[in-house]
């Protein structure tokens, strides 16, 4: 099972970085190959609309990201809460990828806040990032709450569950390929 992490802060040695490095090495663990997108280190330059004898200098740029989640059989999104948001480079991912990478394929929703949010990107994740990717955000996720004080070998209760989400995602991995061999990407590439 090939499995993408994204960690979505473009901060150097940022919390999201640490926890896509801990989600790593739980899904390595159930032997998941695993591959790590980090925005801090990409520097995606944004989404530009096609236009005729234009070609956008992010195409070029997230070509390679793009293969990798291709390739990919399902996603975990390590997403900071910021002023309440989703980062704008989290956003541009969705906009970026128009190829179907993640068409009927699992996500897992990450999000971290250094004090006591966390809820706001779980929402706006599930409420605008689907409809065109058609990703398929998996019931469960994760809020990581005070996540500087986050150590997992001290919080058993918090690291079970992130255990239980590398193990759901990986099942709904599985799952979903049955339905992305009969998805008709080519007439039906947007969502309604």
């Amino acid at each position: 099972m090939k499995i993408s992490i994204i960690s979505g802060s473009n901060r150097k040695n940022s919390q999201s970085i640490k926890i896509s490095k801990i989600y790593f090495e739980k899904l390595n663990r159930l032997d998941a190959s695993v591959s790590l997108i980090n925005l801090e280190k990409e520097r995606l330059p944004f989404w530009e609309d096609d236009y005729e004898g234009y070609i956008p200098p992010h195409k070029e740029a997230f070509k390679n990201i793009s293969i990798k989640l291709h390739e990919s059989e399902g996603f975990v999104f390590v997403v900071p809460e910021w002023g309440g948001m989703v980062p704008s480079q989290v956003k541009n991912i969705f906009l970026l990828a128009s190829n179907n990478e993640f068409a009927h394929k699992p996500g897992l929703i990450v999000t971290l806040s250094e004090s006591l949010g966390g809820s706001y990107p779980v929402v706006e994740l599930r409420s605008f990032s689907y409809k065109n990717t058609k990703i398929c955000w998996i019931p469960d996720h994760v809020i990581i709450r005070k996540v500087k004080e986050f150590d997992p070998d001290k919080d058993l209760r918090l690291n079970s569950r992130l255990d239980y989400s590398c193990k759901m995602l990986l099942e709904y991995s599985r799952a979903l390929v049955s339905v992305r061999n009969v998805a008709d990407l080519k007439t039906f590439k947007n969502g309604m």
